[in-house]
């Protein structure tokens, strides 16, 4: 393993994490770290939530080529430069940390752009598929890890990415703060996280949430199939208190097998948190970020529409560049 895996930490102790005869293993404490299937595992020591929100992916992520759009091809490339607004040479050279990476998607966009890729994930789906469908894409090394527990030294990264991941967590804010120091000085942090809106359909929502994660994955997903809806008056009557999506709005990339997934994305995890562009913007100034830009369209401007919807329509892509300590200092001094 070479790369950003020879500078990897202990998510433990911190210690040094070295190659020995059969594992990696950490010189402080002795813990040991196996890879299997290409994939160095080092989860440790998650809690009931988190195993929670590891399996209702799991099932997710082994049946995501089901869905037209979440299949892995080359147009992904542009998909994720559409998303985050940089030219395509940016990432010529960069090492990148994809922190959920998924089904690798984004990790495969960044490494076909020329990224050398680390990509980490807490499933043992998501890092299996990410190894399988990044091999021979340029160079990518794939780690099993908790978000909270990631075994890289700081400002080890020119870029990193959490997309989609961080308001699974129990805390929104606490991931990111977990995060930011990974970025190097001059590079850049890229986000999607929900977005804040409807407080009615949000109740709603939640409380089919319950009741559904008392369902199996597989009953789970068949009924998410459900809230794609056929009829537009059942949809009208629906849409205002839980989240739903009409079979009208079906496209070339967003078919009905998409549309299922990413309800099933929504209503499966035990946390959901949603957040507000203002609010996730005041998390990069607050860490020490500047340039920061949303990436997602403004889709609504009157202030009935932004109650209803949300600004960009239910997800946020917000992107900032890390200063150096001086440039922190000082603007820390004016603040």
């Amino acid at each position: 393993m070479n790369g950003p895996g020879a500078a990897l930490h202990c998510p433990q102790c911190q210690g040094t994490v070295t190659l020995g005869a059969e594992a990696y293993g950490c010189r402080a404490c002795g813990a040991q770290y196996p890879v299997r299937d290409g994939v160095l595992r080092m989860v440790t020591g998650l809690d009931r939530d988190q195993r929670q929100v590891r399996d209702a992916f799991d099932f997710e992520h082994r049946r995501f080529e089901q869905a037209r759009y979440l299949r892995i091809t080359p147009r992904l490339s542009e998909d994720w430069l559409e998303d985050v607004r940089l030219p395509r040479e940016f990432f010529r050279g960069l090492t990148v940390l994809d922190v959920g990476c998924g089904t690798g998607r984004w990790s495969y966009a960044m490494a076909s752009l020329g990224a050398r890729v680390v990509a980490v994930d807490v499933g043992d789906a998501a890092v299996e598929q990410t190894r399988r469908i990044t091999q021979g894409v340029g160079e990518v090394e794939v780690i099993q890890a908790s978000l909270f527990a990631l075994p890289f030294r700081p400002e080890q990264f020119d870029f990193v990415v959490s997309w989609g991941v961080l308001h699974h967590t129990i805390d929104t804010l606490a991931a990111f703060r977990a995060i930011t120091p990974l970025v190097r000085p001059g590079g850049h942090l890229h986000v999607m996280v929900y977005e804040r809106r409807n407080p009615v359909k949000v109740l709603g929502t939640e409380a089919l949430r319950v009741v559904l994660r008392r369902l199996s994955p597989e009953a789970r997903y068949r009924f998410c199939g459900r809230l794609v809806i056929k009829n537009r008056l059942v949809f009208n009557a629906l849409r205002g208190v839980i989240a739903c999506i009409p079979a009208s709005d079906l496209t070339g990339q967003l078919d009905a097998e998409t549309a299922q997934f990413g309800l099933y994305d929504w209503y499966s995890p035990q946390f959901n948190h949603l957040h507000s562009i203002n609010e996730v913007r005041g998390w990069f100034e607050q860490q020490g970020f500047d340039d920061v830009a949303v990436t997602t369209p403004i889709k609504y401007h009157r202030p009935l529409d932004r109650f209803r919807f949300g600004e960009c329509g239910g997800s946020i892509s917000i992107r900032g560049r890390r200063l150096g300590l001086a440039r922190q200092a000082v603007i820390g001094r004016v603040a």
